[in-house]
């Protein structure tokens, strides 16, 4: 075996606005915040820097869901698979599964003929991770997708950044569909809309970056905050209620955490 010399390599970032170097124009939503949009032909990254007052969190939230609104454009015949991916029991890997367990479930109403047109057929699911069920993700999902016919994906990640500032403190929204575990070098088939067949929309925060994005070191790993575990509720909180307003007309736009 042999070492690869890495020092001088760049590092990887799940962000497309990190890949590309996107110079598309910022529009400024609360200076206070420093919340801010920039959208490109097929992504759209929201910057902030605080969600926990409660402020920063409405602002923040209903900032999500006008961006993700525009690209859902729900009709009443869509048939939503919200799918939450990663590890439930590593917390800076489990958005996805969090985010998941805050989404609200109509399908079987519709099976039923008992629910309000103002809600979509939703349905929601953690496949988990291919080391604990040594299944690949998109094979579950297209398989479900199958099965209940789904017309769009909706996919939650936890992403990998690389700029510490934009820890926790960026939301990816993005048509282009995500390879579950590259941010650790551990790519798995592509989720997207030619390998699903159908629109895939993509969600994503960044929750872990490499030390030697921080600090002046030889070796590499990747860190996360130490407050990771409040972060995340608040953040699977966040985009779990946005998803849900989004999807929903009658949902309940003041039931914020």
């Amino acid at each position: 075996m042999h070492r690869v010399d890495l020092s001088n390599k760049s590092i990887y970032t799940d962000l497309i606005y990190e890949k590309e170097n996107i110079k598309n124009k910022i529009k400024i939503i609360d200076k206070n915040n420093n919340l801010k949009v920039q959208n490109s032909s097929d992504c759209t990254t929201i910057f902030f820097n605080d969600i926990t007052d409660k402020d920063n969190y409405i602002k923040v939230q209903n900032t999500f869901i006008n961006e993700l609104n525009k690209y859902l454009k729900i009709n009443t015949k869509d048939i939503i698979l919200v799918v939450g991916l990663g590890n439930s029991n590593s917390t800076p890997d489990s958005l996805g599964p969090k985010v998941i367990d805050n989404i609200l479930v109509t399908r079987y109403l519709y099976l039923l003929n008992d629910i309000d047109s103002n809600y979509s057929n939703v349905s929601k699911f953690t496949p988990n991770v291919m080391a604990n069920t040594g299944i690949e993700s998109s094979r579950i999902i297209k398989n479900i997708i199958k099965e209940i016919k789904a017309t769009k994906v909706i996919i939650i990640d936890a992403l990998k950044t690389n700029n510490i500032d934009r820890l926790t403190k960026t939301i990816q929204i993005t048509t282009r569909g995500i390879s579950p575990g590259s941010g650790i070098g551990n790519n798995r088939e592509e989720i997207n809309k030619k390998n699903m067949n159908i629109e895939v929309i993509s969600i994503g925060i960044p929750t872990v970056v490499d030390i030697r994005n921080i600090l002046k070191v030889k070796d590499n790993f990747i860190v996360t905050p130490t407050n990771i575990d409040f972060i995340i509720e608040k953040l699977s909180y966040l985009l779990g209620n946005g998803i849900n307003i989004s999807l929903h007309k009658n949902f309940n736009r003041q039931n914020n955490n």
